[in-house]
């Protein structure tokens, strides 16, 4: 398998405590991974490093060359989303700037809109429970068809049904 993406002695320090000292890993192409650690142990973090939206205090990251990499944070950003916007505007939102034509763009949020389980794509996002808001931000990454998708609790807002449908859409993704 090769390796999507590769970090060595990575360092991080919050304040004055260590999150993490001299970590190696890598990431490989067809591998599931996942951080199991109490709250404050530097998950997160950890994952914005490996996304590139954080900096280490030292070490190096090295994604494959021409890596497509999608990240779920924790918590999603729709309060910024204009008054009205739709749930299929978000992700059309999402696959633009990734080098598709219109109509690939169309074809990917409609599928995507089905198999994330959305009846009615021009609902509001605002009307949207926090399992709902949680799965659109999923299909907002996974519609991308990303090499690498770092998911940080992605089960944060779900309910069972929400948990079930996200082991299946997983599972499904390639």
């Amino acid at each position: 398998m090769a390796i999507l993406l590769s970090c060595q002695d990575l360092s991080k320090t919050f304040g004055s405590r260590p999150l993490f000292e001299k970590l190696s890993l890598g990431l490989s192409e067809g591998e599931r991974t996942g951080l199991i650690g109490p709250n404050g142990a530097g998950k997160s973090t950890l994952l914005k490093i490996l996304a590139g939206l954080e900096t280490p205090d030292s070490g190096e990251v090295i994604p494959r060359r021409g890596l497509r990499l999608g990240y779920l944070a924790q918590r999603d950003n729709f309060e910024e989303a204009p008054a009205g916007w739709t749930v299929r505007q978000e992700v059309l939102k999402a696959l633009r700037n990734i080098g598709l034509q219109d109509y690939e763009i169309e074809m990917r949020a409609d599928a995507g809109l089905v198999a994330a389980g959305f009846a009615d794509p021009s609902q509001p996002v605002s009307a949207l429970s926090g399992g709902w808001r949680k799965r659109l931000a999923i299909l907002a990454q996974v519609a991308r068809e990303p090499d690498l998708l770092l998911l940080d609790e992605p089960t944060n807002h779900l309910d069972i049904e929400g948990v079930l449908w996200l082991e299946n859409f997983i599972a499904g993704v390639r």
